[in-house]
C-alpha cells in the first residue's frame, strides 16, 4: 500500500538552567519493540442518507475519551463529529461564514477544548466556538495586542498554531517575513501577554527547508507544535530532538533520544534558494531522503508515546506514489525512548493519525463515505 502524503533534558525558565540525558544506556537489551508486528483493517463510518464528498475532510479533532473525532469539511463551513464507537455520523455542525459568529476562513487548525467548544484558526486569526456556531472568544494573534513583545519585532500571522485545554496558553511561530521574530510565541490568554522563546536545537530546520527566491513556493520540514497528553510538544521532521512546554509551570525543556538504528537528525549542506521549481524540487527529493521524523501519538491505554520516521524515500512522479523505509519508536511517560523498530512491510509514514484503544487510525475514503485505516499494534 502507497499513498503520496503530502533527550538530554533541557529546563529553561526566568531562573533556572539544567542538563539532564533522557537516558543514559542502550535499550538493545530492553526493547520493548523488539517482536514487533502490524495488522491493518479498513472501517467504513455509517452517514446514513447525508451526502457530501469525505475525501474534501481536510483537518480534524479528536475528543478528550477518544469516543469521537471532529472533522473540518471546508465546502460547506462544517465539522462533522463522527462516533467511533459505532462507526456513525453524529452530527453536522454548521457554521457562519460572516457576521459576528464568523469562523476563520480556511479554517488550517482545529482542537476541541471542552465537549461543545472548539478552538478554530487559519494563520491570521482564531477562537472559540460552539459547536452549535456561536463564537465565544476571539484571540488575536497579533504581536500588538499583548504586553511583552518587542515592538520593533512584529508579527501579525502565525504557523502551527495550538492551545492548551484550559484555553489559558497558545502557541504558535509566527509567520516568516520581513522583520519577522525568531522563536515560538507564547501567549497568556487571560493576562494578555506574551512572550517569544527561542529554540536552538530545532533551528537547524531551516538547513532543510528550500523555497523559491520569489517567495511563491516553498517546501521542507517546518517547526511544529501540537498538544498531547496535556502538554505542548515543539518539533521538526529534521531532528528527533523536541522540547516539552508546560504552559502551567511556563517551563520548557529540550528532549534528546539515543536512537540506535535511525540517525538522530539530518546531515549535510543543502542550497536553499532556486530560480526554478525543478531544481528546487531535485534538492528537496535528495533531503527527503534522510532521515524525517514525524509528530508523537499518545496512547492512553498502554500509557506510553509512539513516533514514527522515514530514511531512503523514494518518489515515482509517474504513478504519484513513494516508498521508503519506515520506523517505529515507542516512549514511557517520562519520554524515555523503550523501544525502537523498522517496520517491514509498510513503505509509507504515517501523518495525521490518532492513537484509540491501543490502535492507529488514519482518515480514508471508501466510496462515498469516510472511512479509516486502523493499525493494531503487536508486541
Amino acid at each position: 500500500m502507497k499513498r503520496l502524503f503530502f533527550y538530554t533534558t533541557l529546563f529553561v525558565s526566568l531562573y533556572s538552567c539544567d542538563n539532564k540525558t533522557s537516558s543514559d544506556s542502550s535499550i538493545s537489551s530492553s526493547n520493548t519493540l523488539e517482536n514487533f508486528s502490524f495488522s491493518v483493517d479498513t472501517l467504513v463510518v455509517d452517514v446514513g442518507e447525508e451526502i457530501f464528498m469525505p475525501g474534501a475532510y481536510s483537518i480534524f479533532a479528536l475528543s478528550d475519551d477518544a469516543d469521537r473525532v471532529f472533522t473540518f469539511y471546508e465546502p460547506e463551513t462544517e465539522v462533522h463529529e463522527i462516533d467511533l464507537k459505532n462507526l456513525k455520523l453524529l452530527q453536522r455542525h454548521r457554521f457562519e461564514k460572516d457576521g459576528p459568529n464568523m469562523i476563520p476562513q480556511f479554517t488550517s487548525y482545529m482542537q476541541q477544548v471542552n465537549d461543545d467548544e472548539l478552538f478554530l484558526a487559519n494563520f491570521y486569526k482564531s477562537g472559540i466556538f460552539k459547536t452549535s456556531g456561536e463564537k465565544t472568544q476571539t484571540i488575536p494573534l497579533q504581536s500588538e495586542k499583548y504586553t511583552g513583545f518587542d515592538p520593533d519585532y512584529s508579527f501579525t500571522m502565525g504557523n502551527s498554531i495550538r492551545i492548551s485545554a484550559d484555553k489559558k496558553a497558545v502557541l504558535f511561530f509566527p509567520n516568516a517575513g520581513i522583520g519577522a521574530p525568531d522563536g515560538l510565541a507564547v501567549l497568556n490568554t487571560e493576562k494578555m501577554s506574551g512572550k517569544l522563546l527561542p529554540l536552538p536545537a530545532l533551528e537547524m530546520s531551516n538547513k532543510y527547508r528550500v523555497s523559491l527566491k520569489d517567495g511563491s513556493v516553498s517546501l521542507g520540514q517546518l517547526q511544529q507544535t501540537s498538544w498531547v497528553n496535556g502538554q505542548f510538544l515543539i518539533y521538526s521532521g529534521a531532528t528527533s530532538d523536541i522540547y516539552v512546554y508546560e504552559h502551567l509551570s511556563d517551563s520548557l525543556r529540550l528532549v534528546t533520544f539515543p536512537h540506535e538504528i535511525v540517525p538522530k537528525a539530518k546531515t549535510g549542506e543543502f542550497p536553499t534558494e532556486f530560480d526554478s521549481y525543478e531544481k528546487m524540487r531535485e534538492v528537496s527529493n535528495e533531503i527527503n531522503k534522510q532521515i524525517t521524523f514525524s509528530e508523537f501519538l499518545w496512547d492512553e491505554s498502554r500509557q506510553m508515546y509512539f513516533r514514527m520516521a522515514q530514511q531512503n524515500w523514494q518518489l515515482n512522479e509517474v504513478a504519484m506514489a513513494y516508498t521508503a523505509d519506515t520506523y517505529l519508536f515507542a516512549y514511557d511517560q517520562e519520554f524515555n525512548l523503550i523501544g525502537e523498530t523498522e517496520m517491514d512491510g509498510l513503505d509509507f509514514m504515517f501523518s495525521g493519525g490518532f492513537m484509540r484503544e491501543g490502535k492507529l487510525y488514519m482518515r480514508w475514503v471508501v466510496g462515498e463515505n469516510p472511512a479509516f485505516f486502523v493499525y493494531t499494534f503487536d508486541f
